[in-house]
């Protein structure tokens, strides 16, 4: 019988990394746990590529947590049990309001990008993908039967950047507001998620 260590996947938001403080807090928290924090290609596309070969090599019972943009794509891991934080579902509105710009990531990523270009473009790439993540059908990361019940999220009360808890509950039943803004800072990471995260793993 193998001796697998839990799987927790952290899946950042916009502008950063797997390298992020965030991930690092994560690892310390959970030293008994694999802690698989990827850094997100920009370009949607191939972020859902990238995205759905490491759902095929995931256990069964891994956790996916997303911040942010990070929350859109866990929310797409179907079949998986999922926390998303603030998700932002609709990351192309944030994105059309820099069209032109080079927003610089705020952290080191393995790719050694330092900054990323939106334009119209990718502005549209995201709208696509936006339109179909809650497909059952099209909207997945993964080819496992879901259950919304093994879903949970997290909003700030004083979040000012996106508010997607409406339509969350279009689809999903669990969600819990906390005294937070959109960034997860470290008082919610070990207080809230890191013991919703122990919750859901399984006991070895």
């Amino acid at each position: 019988m193998r001796n697998v260590k839990p799987q927790v996947v952290y899946l950042h938001g916009l502008s950063s990394s797997g390298q992020s403080a965030t991930c690092q807090r994560l690892r310390r928290a959970l030293p008994k746990h694999d802690v698989i924090t990827p850094d997100i290609p920009v370009q949607p596309e191939v972020a859902i590529s990238e995205l759905k070969r490491l759902a095929s090599m995931l256990e069964p019972d891994a956790v996916i947590v997303g911040t942010s943009m990070g929350g859109m794509f866990a929310q797409m891991f179907r079949g998986f049990r999922r926390i998303l934080i603030n998700p932002s579902f609709h990351t192309s509105v944030h994105m059309s309001e820099k069209v032109g710009q080079r927003l610089p990531f705020h952290n080191p990523r393995k790719d050694g990008l330092k900054d990323f270009e939106v334009n119209d473009k990718l502005v549209k790439k995201y709208q696509k993908l936006e339109t179909k993540q809650f497909d059952p059908k099209t909207g997945i990361i993964g080819k496992r039967a879901d259950d919304p019940s093994q879903v949970w999220a997290f909003f700030g009360t004083h979040d000012t950047t996106v508010n997607c808890k409406d339509e969350y509950l279009q689809h999903y039943t669990q969600a819990q507001d906390f005294e937070g803004e959109h960034r997860l800072d470290p008082d919610t990471t070990l207080n809230l998620i890191v013991p919703k995260i122990l919750e859901l793993l399984p006991t070895k």
